[in-house]
């Protein structure tokens, strides 16, 4: 069961977990029902492509955002979210970001945040509290410095240590380069 260590805001939160897929179509059909039966959005972000929680709080709010504001790129919340976690409108490059099979890393993010969800989650979902989400390794690094399109000029700029930022920076202006 998961406990309540998770990053919250009033419209949604987020928790780290680890998830163990062996069928992806199924599990994603068993979140999306239990979102209905909760009446949530629930959404799986793979760790790997994430540049840490302000990444994904950001990805949150500007989509939640453009949802409520009726200004929506996608045809639902999750795609959405997705869509700016990745920084673009092309649906076509968001499949790294969503869960794959095996044993991986996510951030789940659950909107409205409701308590009771957490309970009913499927047993192959498990809350991670014992690292720092935040720490991005040479080789996460060089993953989001390529899918990010972040030059090596824009980084002797600002300096390595604003890499979240430049990240950050590429899912607001989803909503303006519309």
């Amino acid at each position: 069961m998961l406990n309540q260590k998770n990053r919250r805001s009033e419209d949604f939160c987020i928790i780290p977990v680890r998830i163990t897929l062996n069928d992806r179509q199924e599990f994603l059909n068993h979140i999306r029902n239990l979102g209905d039966q909760y009446d949530v959005t629930i959404i799986c972000l793979n760790r790997d492509m994430i540049a840490g929680y302000s990444h994904v709080k950001t990805a949150m709010i500007h989509a939640l955002r453009s949802w409520k504001e009726e200004k929506n790129i996608a045809r639902s919340l999750e795609m959405e979210v997705l869509l700016y976690v990745a920084g673009t409108r092309q649906t076509g490059q968001i499949a790294p970001f969503g869960p794959q099979i095996g044993e991986n890393f996510y951030y789940l993010c659950i909107t409205p945040a409701e308590k009771k969800i957490i309970t009913a989650l499927p047993d192959c979902i498990q809350e991670v509290d014992d690292k720092d989400w935040n720490i991005i390794s040479e080789e996460k690094k060089k993953r989001l410095v390529q899918f990010f399109g972040i030059t090596p000029e824009e980084i002797t700029v600002t300096g390595e240590e604003q890499l979240v930022d430049l990240i950050c920076e590429r899912t607001a202006l989803l909503a303006v380069n519309r």
